[in-house]
């Protein structure tokens, strides 16, 4: 059976890399071109933007449907159709998953390849003189916009670039404690409990972490390049006072008040209620210093 020109049948590299640039939006487009083209094959009723809307769990019935057209024997199994539709509700599911798991949803593309590559192939003389889904302007625009963003945010996600939220010192990179212990900012035999930069690039342009030892917020001066550094051992902290973050775009500022009345803050993301467990292990910290001297925090 000849297959109709109105199949959305892009090769298997575009349609990758058009999903992964548009974080999955070209799934919900592919979809909906091939439900467009159902529909019209068969004359139903069907809808084409509801079932692109929610394609997850329509994708083993458009698998089903295109199975009758494309020249393919794998999706004339039942069991793998079913294989491949879960597959894609699963995927879908896990951004749910904290960084940088959530990374596995951008999977999505590959229970959709097993239908886009025999569609891409053309099955007789005739369809292949047919011209095929090539690149349009707005494919560059998504490759230029979409893939910059698509690899800042995965370089956050794996916590090569500062992100958005407090971070477990484990998380960080060996590069970002080589030059943490380099610049003096933290011990070589400190071991940071929790991070936080509001660096866009670097955590060189600021930060602010807890240790087992210290409390220690830094920021860089972009005009004379000097790093500033305060920080203060727990049995040296008079007060800790905080004034929490009532929006998520808003800071916790927490504000350190020593014995001999030097005073810093630090400003955290409430992203995920990371500055609750920085506060909380930052005071716990406090606490057991205290009992250690026998003072009260």
């Amino acid at each position: 059976m000849e297959k109709d020109s109105r199949y959305s049948a892009p090769s298997a590299t575009k349609f990758i890399a058009m999903s992964l640039c548009t974080l999955g939006l070209y799934e919900l487009y592919w979809s909906y071109k091939n439900w467009q083209f159902i529909k019209d094959r068969d004359g139903s009723d069907i809808r084409p933007v509801w079932r692109a809307a929610f394609y997850p769990l329509w994708h083993y019935s458009l698998l089903s449907k295109l199975n009758i057209s494309v020249d393919s024997r794998a999706l004339s199994h039942r069991a793998y159709r079913l294989f491949l539709a879960t597959s894609l509700i699963v995927l879908s599911s896990l951004w749910r998953l904290p960084d940088p798991y959530w990374l596995l949803s951008m999977l999505t593309f590959l229970p959709f390849l097993p239908a886009v590559l025999p569609m891409a192939r053309p099955v007789s003389s005739a369809i292949a003189e047919q011209p095929r889904s090539s690149h349009r302007p707005v494919n560059f625009v998504a490759y230029l916009l979409g893939g910059p963003f698509v690899v800042f945010i995965s370089l956050i996600s794996i916590g090569y670039l500062p992100g958005t939220a407090v971070v477990a010192g484990n998380y960080l990179w060996d590069k970002d404690i080589a030059y943490l212990i380099e610049a003096k900012i933290l011990g070589p035999e400190e071991e940071i409990e929790y991070f936080y930069s509001a660096g866009l690039w670097s955590i060189k342009e600021n930060g602010q972490f807890i240790s087992d030892k210290y409390v220690t917020s830094y920021w860089l001066d972009p005009d004379t390049g000097e790093t500033y550094i305060s920080f203060a051992a727990y049995e040296e902290i008079d007060d800790i006072n905080v004034v929490w973050a009532e929006t998520f775009l808003d800071s916790t500022v927490i504000t350190v008040t020593t014995v001999d009345e030097r005073v810093f803050e630090l400003w955290i993301s409430s992203e995920s209620g990371g500055d609750k467990k920085f506060v909380d292990t930052m005071r716990k910290f406090w606490n057991i210093s205290s009992l250690r001297s026998g003072s009260e925090p």
